[in-house]
């Protein structure tokens, strides 16, 4: 289903490429949404990933739910 991921194991976040359909959807998801966020572009994609990886690695929550100090 899905041509590429990239996992960053410290925030919890995920971005991959679904070329599925007709066109590739980028899709971010992390433990601190409730749902995947949709991308059309890779750029906009790993920059919402980019920022959620901060986020979450700023979030004492998750960092403590992944394991970390």
């Amino acid at each position: 289903m899905s041509d590429a991921r990239i996992l960053h194991a410290r925030a919890g976040a995920l971005l991959q490429a679904d070329a599925s359909g007709d066109a590739v959807v980028y899709e971010v998801s992390i433990l601190r949404l409730a749902e995947p966020r949709g991308f059309a572009s890779l750029d906009e994609a790993e920059r919402a990933f980019e920022a959620e990886v901060a986020a979450s690695e700023a979030d004492p929550e998750i960092v403590s739910r992944l394991g970390g100090a």
